[in-house]
This record gives structure tokens, sequence and C-alpha cells, in this order.
């Protein structure tokens, strides 16, 4: 069995974005993570120019969606379930959702923004709306377990050969 070179970055990013419904098959770590870091990019961008918490929340939610075909394929590739992904994804929605939904943590913002919030002020807040923050914490904190457990999986080498999610895109026979 012959090891093919990695992917560039423009042929690793044509081929993504060419998958990017593609949740089915396949991905090497040189496509999955040379997409992931446009995909981060665009999203930062975003973020940054975005009005609100809930338009920023929703806004990163469609783009991550972008990531989540490849991040798929990705597990896929190293013999794992794309499962977690999802989970991972539908906590992180549920996270920014939340995020932007939630009133105690918009006025929060709103107190920090005007740069005349005070801790007293803060305190009220918080006291006030301690179940919302409880709540965002362990979503939150359910999230960020996953996303590293799909990140380490992500760093995994290939299956040697086929595995039941296809052929190596990696490896080929001579």
């Amino acid at each position: 069995m012959r090891e093919l070179p990695s992917l560039g970055f423009v042929e690793a990013v044509k081929l993504a974005s060419g998958r990017i419904l593609d949740f089915k098959g396949r991905s090497r770590r040189s496509e999955f993570w040379w997409w992931m870091l446009v995909v981060i990019i665009v999203n930062w961008v975003i973020q940054t120019f975005a009005p609100s918490l809930l338009v920023s929340g929703i806004t990163s939610i469609i783009i991550m969606f972008f990531g989540l075909a490849a991040t798929a394929r990705r597990l896929q590739d190293s013999g794992k379930s794309a499962v977690w992904v999802y989970i991972s994804y539908a906590l992180g929605c549920a996270t920014q959702l939340y995020t932007g939904a939630s009133t105690t943590v918009n006025k929060i913002m709103d107190e920090l923004s005007t740069g005349s919030f005070s801790n007293s002020a803060i305190e009220k807040i918080v006291e006030k709306g301690s179940e919302d923050l409880v709540l965002l914490s362990c979503l939150s904190l359910a999230m960020g377990i996953f996303a590293i457990i799909v990140i380490i999986m992500c760093l995994l080498d290939s299956t040697r050969g086929a595995n039941k999610y296809g052929e190596s895109p990696k490896y080929v026979n001579e």
C-alpha cells in the first residue's frame, strides 16, 4: 500500500467545497484542516461585524454547517462514527441560540458595551438570571467536551485500506 501526498490548500478547498453536502465517504486530514481553516476565518470575519448576539449566533450556526460534512467524512476516514460531530454541532447550535436569546446575557453585554457598567449592576443582573447562566454554562461545558473529543478524533490517521465508509483516499494499492 502506498501513501498519497498531502493535498495543498487550493486542491483541498476545491475538493471540500465540491462535497459541501456530502456526508458519505471519507476525507483526508489535509482536506479537512484546510477547509476548516477557511470556515473558521469566514466565521470570524462575519462575527466581527454581527450587529447582535442573536444574529451572531444564527450566522455562526450557518457557517459552521459548512464544516459539518467535512468533519463527518474525516471521522469516517479514521473509522469513527459521524454521530460524534452531529451531537457536538447540536450542542453548539443550542448554546449559540440560547446565548443570543438569553435576556440575562444580553443585559450583561449591553452593560459592558455602554462602558458605564458597574459591578453592582452586573451583580443584580446575574442574581436575577442565575438560572440562565447555569443552563448556559452546562450547555457550553457539554459542547466543549464533545468538541474536544471530535477534534482529537479528527487528528487520527486514516484507516489503511477500505473501511465501512468506503475506500481510503490516502492509501492506494499498487
